[in-house]
């Protein structure tokens, strides 16, 4: 490892330990952070539309590709949930070489912007074939269409959605305006949500044809396509308004997996941050994939998902005006660790809510929603993880450090929707039928108390984060110092 200089030489041991000690408040200059490069006004507002874009594709796959591979397609739930855990296992490779391979991309637009731009026609015709059934029913040629076009979507998932949060932590300097920019990120992944939730299942409905009281495979068709349309020039929009300011660390080193992985599992902070991502999105995102069962057959009306699946997002939105302020006064564990534990008591007030007591699961809904502002600081968490580890090794790794956020963020998608569904079944699910008094309460149980115990294991996990954000910023400074030396 190379030496770096903080006044005097320092061999890379010791400022691993200096590292991991943290360094006082006052041994930096403050007065450097006026040489920060800032990413635009305009950058902040319109990287959300990248989460936006990305909403319109896959919260609608996660929200209804396991009900439309079961009640549609006719596929059993064993075979649903080993398509979705296969495609799952093939990110773990795909994923982190997915990061390695865009942190070494030298382009005219940088290392991340190139695969939002190219890749999103990709993503979003794939976001379409994933809701078409062209073969008739659960044949072996429709289980092979439904695995090679939900893999192949995943994977172009990982190709826009990697670098794009990447791209987060290397439009700015300022530790202050990368919450914003996640924050910015947030309210798009929910102004998408409350979108996609609020209007697909009345879209599914009226391409269905007139007289249908669930959707048809060519409504959820329909739906899709319209939404991939829309989402192609939404990633465009970043693309355009984006640049990248922070330097790459050196990754100009040929492909290694092994050496890869060993950058990934050295980081401490890295690690810790992904364990909380993991089960947060698993509680997140897995309850979408499966929400829709408790909306259909607990509540009994398929036209109610839009209003149950809506108003978390919508608090959503609100909570996350308030994000940066908080993240300030105290901290961004912090408002991470509280948020989640928040979150969970509202799935706990719905999970107890008779099924006929709409007040009391619409409570527990906007409780949910309003305190649903943890992303944003896990991605800034990521990014302190990134700089920690360049300050020790004096190699940046945006792009394999930020593959564990599409990876968790699939993995809770995946896990919601395989284990889920097997959970249902296990219950006494049937579909198409009316479910007994035992598949209620199974229905009930995967779709609101598993994920609360998840975000309080989530929460629980956030104390073994011990880099205040104050110690962050001095990491940041003694970054460039040292680039300067080196300049």
């Amino acid at each position: 490892m190379d030496n770096v200089e903080f006044g005097s030489k320092e061999t890379a041991i010791q400022v691993e330990k200096k590292t991991d000690d943290f360094y006082g408040p006052d041994y930096f200059d403050k007065n450097e952070n006026k040489n920060k490069k800032l990413a635009s006004k305009a950058a902040v507002i319109c990287y959300g539309f990248g989460d936006l874009a990305s909403q319109f594709i896959w919260t609608f796959v996660g929200s209804y590709l396991t009900i439309f591979y079961t009640d549609i397609v006719g596929l059993t739930p064993i075979i649903v949930s080993a398509i979705m855990l296969g495609a799952r296992i093939f990110d773990a490779v795909i994923d982190p070489i997915m990061g390695a391979i865009a942190e070494r991309t030298r382009s005219k637009w940088g290392r991340f912007r190139p695969y939002i731009a190219f890749g999103c026609p990709g993503l979003a015709l794939f976001g379409v074939l994933t809701f078409i059934n062209p073969f008739g029913g659960s044949s072996k040629a429709g289980i092979i269409w439904a695995v090679v076009t939900y893999t192949i979507a995943g994977i172009l998932y990982t190709v826009v959605n990697i670098p794009y949060a990447a791209l987060s932590g290397v439009m700015t300097e300022d530790a202050d305006q990368r919450n914003k920019i996640n924050t910015s990120r947030n309210i798009g992944m929910n102004i998408g949500m409350i979108i996609v939730n609020s209007c697909s299942a009345g879209l599914a409905l009226f391409f269905s044809g007139t007289g249908s009281e669930v959707a048809t495979g060519h409504g959820y068709m329909m739906t899709a396509l319209i939404y991939s349309v829309i989402a192609i020039p939404l990633f465009l929009v970043v693309f355009f308004t984006s640049k990248e300011y922070v330097a790459p660390g050196h990754n100009d080193s040929k492909f290694s997996l092994k050496a890869t992985i060993n950058n990934l599992v050295c980081n401490k902070y890295l690690m810790i941050v992904t364990g909380i991502m993991a089960l947060q999105m698993t509680a997140f995102m897995g309850r979408i994939a499966v929400c829709a069962f408790y909306v259909i057959y607990c509540l009994g009306s398929f036209t109610m998902i839009a209003l149950i699946m809506t108003i978390p997002s919508i608090g959503a939105v609100i909570g996350s005006l308030f994000v940066p302020y908080f993240a300030k006064k105290l901290g961004k564990r912090n408002v991470l660790m509280y948020s989640m534990l928040i979150q969970a008591i509202g799935l706990l007030i719905i999970y107890f809510s008779p099924f006929n007591n709409m007040a009391m699961v619409i409570a527990g809904c906007c409780v949910f929603g309003v305190f649903n502002v943890g992303f944003p600081m896990t991605l800034s968490m990521v990014a302190d993880s990134v700089d920690y580890m360049e300050l020790k090794t004096g190699i940046r790794t945006d792009g394999t450090a930020y593959a564990t956020y599409g990876l968790a963020t699939k993995l809770g998608n995946a896990l919601g929707g395989s284990i889920g569904i097997l959970l249902l079944s296990a219950f006494g699910y049937v579909a198409n039928a009316q479910q007994t008094p035992g598949a209620l309460r199974g229905i009930n149980i995967v779709v609101n108390l598993i994920p609360a115990l998840l975000f309080i294991g989530a929460a629980l996990l956030c104390l073994l984060w011990r880099m205040t954000d104050e110690q962050a910023d001095d990491i940041r400074i003694a970054l460039t110092k040292k680039k300067e030396q080196v300049n």
